[in-house]
């Protein structure tokens, strides 16, 4: 360890900069490529030595975790709103839902991981019991961005490590603090040296981690990046998750409740200072309700409380994530786009804080209706019809969530049907990420594989099968040698299992069993 902490002395920082003040509060020491291969050697042996404990013995350290971070809340809160500049409020929501995560997979690990054995389903295989075991990849690669850097690393490490992975995170640079904190209640409640590391860094240091010969890549972030991630496992044969953002739809049918609907998507929309994957960044609203929809949207949009302290939508993480934004907003201006709403500020001077605004008008072409806006800009843009809005949410490379507002239900769940999406919610948005039973994903660009629920705790296991003969002297009737004897009795046996006609069934059967296992030598 003494070469790899030489390595680290020379290594690059890595800051976590308070978004409400700009104070660099914080240096790490960046790992290098050196310290990345030795952590990955460390993980290997400390993995094994994991998998092998019973997963009672994982679960309680889960349960151990739990109830460490409930007792300490308070100090993790903190932290996050110091390292994200987030309201008090969305820090607590983002611990609340890490607490669910290990409730929730402490219930369901065990039957979900178990062995599971049932007889062959075939009468020719019926003598063969299966069995399906579900084991741990081994060292699986974290990456994960700033936007939720508790939850995020948490949502997924938590099922890696109950299947009895070893979890190797690399948080983004802005957020450091969030996952080794995380590293540090995992350690105090049990978790073994090495079975979790937490590796500060820069792109320089997740691209040294995926060079690694890793079992398994998660990764959660741009999308431009995530075809770099998935090009380097590619060429490993390195199975990886992606969660990649998305530019989610919001469909306002005219039989919804407006009031509802402009206070559920201004709350998604701008909830986290708009910096969430699943936000409804592309509103389309049905001509009948349009102008109603948006005068209520407007009215909620106008009392939002915006900038640093005790507000509504606080401040993005970085001054260069809002001139991004500013980017996009000038680009629909230009295109002829107008301003529906904007919050008022109280820090109109930081860099970092963006009004909470409301665009209509943008064209089609407007950058904020093509590309993910990842912050407190919402365009709402006037449909014919359903069917019109329905096109124009899947008019996007992207697809990872939506939602669709109206009293009917059914008609709702018809239109969520025909969305090209991950997940889709009905009078209600964004919760579904944070959901520790719901899985998580989207298609298209917005990446491939899952997180949360049961299928994110599959996706930390490989399933090994087992066709087990008891009858270990009696041989297999569809061994050599082959012959007219052997074509005969497969021919019965088909006619046999998918003929017709019970009688010309069974005697189909009885003539494959003589031709199969009597009439041979």
């Amino acid at each position: 360890m003494e070469s790899a902490q030489r390595i680290e002395a020379v290594a690059r920082a890595v800051e976590s900069r308070d978004p409400v003040t700009g104070e660099a509060w914080r240096t790490f020491t960046a790992a290098t490529p050196e310290v990345v291969r030795h952590v990955v050697i460390l993980a290997r042996a400390a993995q094994r030595e994991w998998a092998g404990r019973p997963l009672g013995e994982r679960r309680g350290v889960m349960e151990r975790f739990r109830r460490l971070l409930v007792e300490k809340r308070g100090a993790v809160i903190e932290l996050i709103q110091r390292e994200t500049g987030k309201p008090r409020v969305e820090a607590l929501v983002e611990v609340l839902a890490v607490l669910n995560f290990a409730a929730f997979y402490g219930k369901v690990a065990r039957r979900v991981l178990k062995m599971h054995s049932y007889r062959a389903g075939t009468v020719a295989m019926i003598r063969k019991t299966v069995r399906v075991t579900r084991d741990p990849y081994g060292v699986i690669g974290l990456i994960t961005p700033w936007n939720y850097p508790f939850l995020m690393p948490a949502g997924i490490a938590i099922p890696a490590l109950l299947a009895g992975n070893a979890v190797l995170l690399k948080p983004s640079e802005f957020t450091p603090s969030a996952s080794l904190l995380l590293g540090e209640l995992l350690r105090e409640a049990g978790l073994p040296e090495g079975v979790l590391t937490v590796l500060p860094g820069d792109g320089t240091t997740g691209a040294a981690l995926t060079a690694e010969k890793l079992d398994k890549v998660f990764f959660i972030g741009s999308e431009a990046t995530g075809r770099k991630i998935a090009l380097s496992c590619a060429e490993r044969m390195t199975p990886c998750v992606l969660e990649l953002g998305g530019s989610d739809p919001a469909i306002v049918l005219e039989d919804a409740d407006l009031d509802v609907a402009a206070l559920g998507i201004a709350w998604g929309r701008f909830f986290n200072a708009g910096q969430t994957c699943v936000a409804p960044k592309r509103v389309f609203v049905v001509e009948k309700v349009y102008d109603a929809f948006v005068k209520k949207l407007a009215e909620r949009v106008s009392r939002l409380r915006a900038g640093t302290g005790e507000v509504d939508s606080g401040p993005m993480i970085r001054a260069s994530q809002a001139g991004v934004l500013r980017e996009q907003y000038d680009d629909a201006m230009e295109r002829g786009a107008s301003v529906g709403a904007r919050a008022p500020v109280n820090a109109a001077e930081n860099p970092c804080v963006f009004a909470p605004t409301v665009l209509l008008n943008a064209p089609p072409e407007a950058r904020a209706l093509r590309e993910e806006t990842f912050g407190p800009l919402l365009p709402v843009v006037r449909v014919r019809d359903e069917q019109e809005a329905i096109a124009r949410a899947n008019d996007s490379r992207y697809g990872l969530s939506a939602s669709v507002w109206s009293r009917d239900i059914v008609r709702a769940e018809a239109v969520g049907r025909k969305l090209e999406c991950g997940s889709v919610m009905i009078n209600d948005c964004v919760f579904a990420a944070g959901m520790a039973d719901v899985p998580y994903g989207g298609v298209k660009a917005s990446g491939m594989g899952r997180s949360h629920g049961v299928a994110g705790l599959l996706e930390g296991v490989q399933e090994k099968t087992y066709v087990i003969d008891p009858w270990a002297g009696w041989r297999q009737a569809y061994w050599y040698s082959y012959g007219p004897k052997i074509s005969a009795g497969l021919e019965n046996y088909l006619k046999f299992e998918h003929g017709r006609g019970i009688f010309a069934r069974l005697v189909a059967g009885t003539r494959a069993v003589f031709a199969l296992y009597f009439g041979r030598d």
